[in-house]
C-alpha cells in the first residue's frame, strides 16, 4: 500500500485546503478517521459550515495550528478501485494486508473455466436447463434452481459469472472456508454463515405497445456481488472502469471481517443473554423463597390461630363447667356436651392435633 509522509504543518495546511469527504477519497481513511488523526496530533479542523462559506464567497476564519514539534506523519493513499476507505492499521486493514501478502492465492478470473468446483459444474448444468425469466415486469434474468449457487444473469453473462464464482470458491477454500447450498447460498468463515449472491443488475426499459407505454426490468451488462447478512446488504459491482473481477480482494476482504464480527456480536449476544438469564433465575430464587416464606409464616399464623382458638375454648369450657356446678345445674348431657367439646378443643389445637372419629384431623 502506497503512502506520503507530511510534516503536521503540511498535514494542517492540507486538511484546510479541501473537505474531509472530499480527502477521504484520496487517502486510506474515512473522513472519520482523518479527523481522529488530527485530534491525535492537535490539528485544529474547521468548524462545521465553514466550507459552505467559502462556497458562498462568505468570510471565514482559520484556527491557528498550535505550537508544537513538527513531526512527520505518514498517510496510506487510497489505490485505484479500493472500497470506501479504512485506515490500514484497522483490522480490516491489518486482513487485508495479509491475504494481498499471500502468495498462493490468485485473485486473476481465468478467461475460460479451468478445473471448475463441482458446485460450479452443477450450477452450470442447472443454468442450462433453466429458461429466462418472464414474470410481472421483469425478463430476461437465467436463474438457478433452489439447491444451487444463488446465480442470477442474463444467458450472455453465464460464462462470466461461472468464472466470477468458481475463482471466489477457490480463494475461500484456500483461506480455510467453506461454501454452503441449500434454500441459500451461504459461506462459511470461522464456523460463521454468511448469505451470498450474484445477480445481474436490472435497468428500467421504455417499451411501446401500441397506444401506450409500460416500463419493463431488463438485464443491464453490470454484474453484481451481494452478501445479504446483516443490514443494509452489501454490493459490489461492475462500474464504468473497474470491472467486478477486480474487486475479489476486497470481497475477501470484507466476508472475513464480516465473520469476526458476526463472531464477536454472536457471542456478545451470548455474554448479554446469559446475564439477563442469571438476572431472571436470581429474581425467580428470591420470587420462591418469598413465596416459601410466606408460605410458612401463614402456616406459623394459622397453626397458632389454632391453637389460640383451643385455649379459648377450653377457658370458655371450664367457666361453663363452673357456672353449672355453682349454680347446681350440670346435667348428664351437659357433662356430654362438655367432654364432646374439650375433645374438639383437642382436635383443633395444633400440638395436640387429636383426630376426630368422624371429621379425622383437622384442616382449615
Amino acid at each position: 500500500m502506497k503512502s506520503k509522509t507530511f510534516t503536521r504543518t503540511e498535514l494542517y495546511n492540507l486538511i484546510w485546503s479541501k473537505p474531509l469527504t472530499t480527502l477521504a477519497k484520496e487517502y486510506s481513511y474515512s473522513d472519520n478517521g482523518l479527523r481522529k488523526l488530527c485530534v491525535r496530533n492537535k490539528i485544529p479542523l474547521p468548524k462545521a459550515g465553514y466550507w459552505s462559506k467559502i462556497k458562498f464567497g462568505k468570510k471565514v476564519q482559520k484556527t491557528r495550528l498550535p505550537k508544537g514539534d513538527d513531526i512527520r506523519i505518514e498517510i496510506y493513499l487510497r489505490t485505484k478501485g479500493e472500497e470506501p476507505a479504512f485506515h490500514s492499521n484497522s483490522i480490516r486493514g491489518k486482513v487485508k494486508r495479509e491475504i494481498e501478502s499471500s502468495v498462493e492465492l490468485n485473485f486473476i478470473v481465468p478467461d475460460k473455466l479451468l478445473k471448475p468446483n463441482i458446485l460450479i459444474r452443477e450450477a452450470k448444468r442447472d443454468l442450462r436447463s433453466r429458461k429466462p425469466s418472464n414474470w410481472g415486469n421483469t425478463s430476461g434474468l437465467v436463474e438457478t434452481s433452489k439447491g444451487f449457487l444463488n446465480i442470477a444473469v442474463s444467458k450472455s453473462n453465464i460464462p462470466r459469472a461461472l468464472r466470477f464464482m468458481d475463482t471466489l470458491i477457490k480463494l475461500l477454500k484456500k483461506r480455510g472456508h467453506a461454501i454452503k447450498v441449500s434454500e441459500t447460498t451461504e459461506i462459511v468463515v470461522n464456523d460463521e454463515l454468511i448469505k451470498i449472491r450474484f445477480r445481474e443488475v436490472l435497468k428500467r426499459s421504455i417499451i411501446k405497445d401500441s397506444s401506450w407505454e409500460r416500463t419493463e426490468l431488463i438485464p443491464s451488462g453490470i454484474l453484481s456481488f451481494r452478501v445479504d447478512t446483516g443490514y443494509p446488504e452489501k454490493q459490489w459491482r461492475d462500474s464504468d472502469t473497474i470491472p467486478l473481477e477486480s474487486k475479489l480482494l476486497d470481497i475477501l476482504t470484507y466476508l472475513e471481517v464480516k465473520a469476526t464480527q458476526l463472531k464477536e456480536e454472536r457471542m456478545q449476544w451470548e455474554i448479554y443473554k446469559k446475564k439477563i438469564e442469571e438476572k431472571l433465575k436470581k429474581e425467580n430464587d428470591l420470587k420462591l423463597l418469598k413465596e416459601n416464606e410466606m408460605a410458612k409464616s401463614n402456616q406459623l399464623f394459622e397453626t397458632f390461630s389454632r391453637w389460640q382458638k383451643s385455649q379459648d375454648l377450653r377457658s370458655y369450657l371450664k367457666a361453663f363447667e363452673a357456672h353449672a356446678s355453682k349454680t347446681n345445674s350440670m346435667t348428664q348431657e351437659k357433662e356430654n356436651w362438655i367432654a364432646w367439646a374439650n375433645n374438639k378443643a383437642d382436635w383443633i389445637d395444633p400440638i395436640i392435633a387429636k383426630e376426630d372419629v368422624i371429621l379425622g384431623l383437622y384442616k382449615e
